[in-house]
């Protein structure tokens, strides 16, 4: 076609030599000899065994326009679903094994076999107008019909069809079949029969990325990536020359010189006298399909290894056996020498607990000096990656695997629920940047998340408790906190009657948080202890008739000691908050602890109503105080339900002795609702806030 879209009309001419449709040129032939259906046939059996009906298939099932195959009898094996959906009535097993007489009227059926047989044995692809009744009345239909092999030596029909009852004249067939090609997602291109290119459609400009005005006129050897044979070609002018038309994958170069992968049907189109005139091919983009069916087999090897990786490990493995096991499957990989499995410490080295050479005992594991481990960890944080081997006489993998010759290396980082523990790395025998890294690399990729799945978690928590350790520790050690106290006030007489010690970290750090930390590394009694001492120590400038609240564990109190030995040395009047959040395993045992510290400390529970063990704390330890979440003090004067609930703790404390401690008050409609509810004590924002000792208010 030209560029304009509409069908050249084809001028008769003997058939001259001409190049190829496909990537490469045809070689030269001085004059065709004529040849007979049969042999035409075998020769493009001889030279293509691809299944044409299925790939004719693939092609063609998504396609707006309407296809079918049949066999040597007439039948239909194949119809595709817009065909089906046209016809409407004749839909799923309707077609299959039918003949047109048992689809449509004698006379329609008639010229229909007619011209089938012109395509069988007129030795190309014809081109037909046919009338054929629809339910909504005749519909016009352009057709093209060529010989298609069917399988076991059978020789069938193929076709391909466009409704254009609207067009029922010649020029308005012809520009009714150029839109719907326009429209369709395969590229298509036509010939002439000296191979130059006449017309293309939108796809094709769309995959090539080359316009129509840049390739019309031009040999389809633009295209060529120069990886198809000769052979390839020989092939298929074999089965062109016979009428036959190809099918096979081509691989193509667009304009911008990457490489995409073709599947393509090309038929010889011939004139009534059965001379070839041009060429046709309708092709489509398999690039994608063919990587995945290609990335899929590597899987499949991968997946076996790492199946089998899996098998041999045993229960209870430590990380370092785990890493072993793992390091050497990696090394049974096709050219890979040594595969070592390291980890980012918390001092920020990298050592290794994984180590394979192949063929030699395993060596000694070494850690990394901090510059290669640095320059290992800021790579590892942006992904997988290749080195090839330098020619240099200090080389930095030589610091991983000793330098034993001309290697290249490849790292994949390990992660954990997202976090950077480690790094896979892999030394290989051959150039790997050249030629192995479409498939090593991707499966070490694969054995560092396999990794991260088996011990990524336990290497994290490993390093994260150490690092919390050495956090802690160093709170510790620097003393890097400061006590703070926040008055107590009995609210019917207005008077501050008691402090609360509380801890704030240098740093800004949340409280809980930080104890909480301190706990899961086996520390938290030992900041409670230097909190709570200079809790003790900035106390004795407040006011002696005022009490002194101290936060105490379970753990804490229930030690003994050095807990009991402290708070022996203070007169003042004393009282450990437990907080309900917090678990007691033994109550007695922890009843046994609190009097063991003597008549000078007193008990409180803390956060009554939204802990963990709710009242039973309250029921089992008779506490001298209860202290009232702040959440039951919020917008009391409006909430009902909280009122209620204050009635009834009030209530229940007047019956078993203790006294309440309101929280959290902070605007003096709280405090109001308080006083009229007979809570007796209270603290909060509104009657002070947690300040240095040398701030403390004495009074209100």
């Amino acid at each position: 076609m030209p560029p304009s879209g509409r069908v050249a009309t084809p001028q008769p001419a003997r058939l001259a030599p001409r190049a190829g449709i496909g990537l490469a040129p045809r070689r030269q032939i001085s004059k065709p000899r004529p040849l007979r259906l049969a042999q035409s046939h075998e020769a493009a059996v001889a030279n293509h065994t691809e299944p044409f009906v299925p790939r004719f298939r693939d092609l063609m099932e998504a396609s707006p326009v309407a296809a079918f195959v049949k066999d040597s009898e007439g039948r239909y094996v194949y119809a595709n679903p817009h065909l089906r959906a046209t016809m409407g009535r004749h839909t799923g097993s309707d077609w299959q094994g039918k003949t047109d007489a048992d689809m449509w009227p004698p006379e329609a059926a008639a010229l229909i076999a007619e011209h089938d047989r012109a395509a069988l044995h007129g030795g190309g692809s014809q081109v037909f107008s046919h009338v054929l009744p629809l339910e909504n009345g005749p519909h016009t239909v352009l057709l093209m019909e060529f010989p298609l092999p069917t399988g076991k030596g059978a020789l069938g029909v193929g076709g391909i069809a466009v409704d254009i009852t609207e067009y029922s004249n010649e020029a308005a067939d012809r520009k009714r079949l150029s839109v719907a090609i326009e429209q369709v997602a395969e590229s298509v291109m036509i010939t002439d029969r000296e191979a130059r290119i006449t017309y293309v459609n939108s796809a094709f400009e769309r995959v090539t990325g080359y316009s129509r005005d840049e390739v019309v006129g031009r040999n389809p050897r633009l295209l060529d990536s120069g990886l198809q044979p000769a052979s390839f070609y020989a092939a298929m002018w074999a089965s062109l020359s016979a009428g036959v038309p190809w099918v096979a994958d081509f691989v193509n170069r667009r304009k911008d010189g990457s490489l995409f992968t073709e599947e393509a049907i090309i038929s010889p189109i011939s004139d009534a006298s059965g001379t070839i005139t041009s060429y046709m091919a309708v092709k489509r983009d398999v690039t994608a399909e063919r990587a995945l069916a290609d990335r899929s087999t590597q899987l499949v090897r991968q997946r076996a290894l790492i199946a089998e990786t899996m098998r041999g490990l045993r229960p209870g493995d430590t990380p370092e056996a785990t890493a072993q096991a793992i390091c050497r499957q990696v090394v049974s990989l096709t050219g890979i020498a040594a595969a070592q499995l390291l980890l980012f410490e918390l001092g920020g080295r990298a050592m290794p607990i994984g180590f394979v050479v192949a063929g030699r005992p395993d060596p000694p594991l070494r850690r990394l000096s901090y510059q290669r481990s640095r320059q290992l960890r800021s790579r590892a944080a942006v992904g997988p990656w290749i080195e090839p081997w330098t020619n240099r006489q200090r080389r930095p993998n030589d610091e991983l695997f000793g330098g034993p010759g001309s290697t290249s290396f490849a790292f994949a980082p390990v992660s954990a629920d997202g976090r950077l523990v480690g790094l896979l790395a892999i030394q290989a025998t051959n150039a790997i940047h050249k030629t192995a890294a479409g498939e090593a690399l991707p499966a070490l990729v694969e054995f560092a998340d396999l990794a991260g799945a088996l011990i990524g978690r336990d290497v994290a928590e490993r390093t994260e408790a150490g690092r919390s350790r050495d956090l802690i520790a160093a709170i510790i050690a620097a003393r890097a906190f400061a006590p703070v106290f926040q008055p107590i006030v009995d609210l019917a007489r207005n008077e501050i009657v008691g402090y609360e010690a509380l801890t704030r970290f240098a740093d800004g750090a949340n409280p809980e948080v930080v104890f909480a930390e301190a706990a899961a590394v086996d520390l938290g009694t030992e900041l409670e202890m230097v909190t709570l001492k200079a809790a003790l120590a900035a106390a004795e400038s407040l006011p002696e008739s005022a009490w002194l609240n101290l936060n105490a564990s379970p753990d804490l109190v229930t030690a003994g000691e050095p807990l009991r030995t402290t708070i022996a040395e203070v007169r003042r009047h004393l009282v450990l908050e437990v907080t309900e959040h917090t678990a007691i395993a033994d109550y007695p045992a922890f009843r046994a602890a609190m009097a063991a510290l003597g008549p000078n400390v007193e008990l409180a529970v803390d956060d009554a109503g939204v802990g963990f063990a709710s009242l039973r704390h309250i029921l089992e330890l008779h506490p001298a105080f209860v202290k009232l979440d702040r959440w039951l003090v919020t917008d009391l004067e409006a909430d009902h339900a909280r009122q209620a609930m204050i009635v009834g703790l009030c209530h229940f404390a007047l019956s078993t002795g203790c006294r309440l401690i309101a929280e959290g008050i902070e605007t003096e409609n709280e405090l109001t609702a308080l006083r009229l509810f007979n809570v007796e004590l209270g603290q909060g924002y509104l009657l002070g806030r947690p300040v240095p000792v040398a701030t403390v208010p004495t009074h209100l």
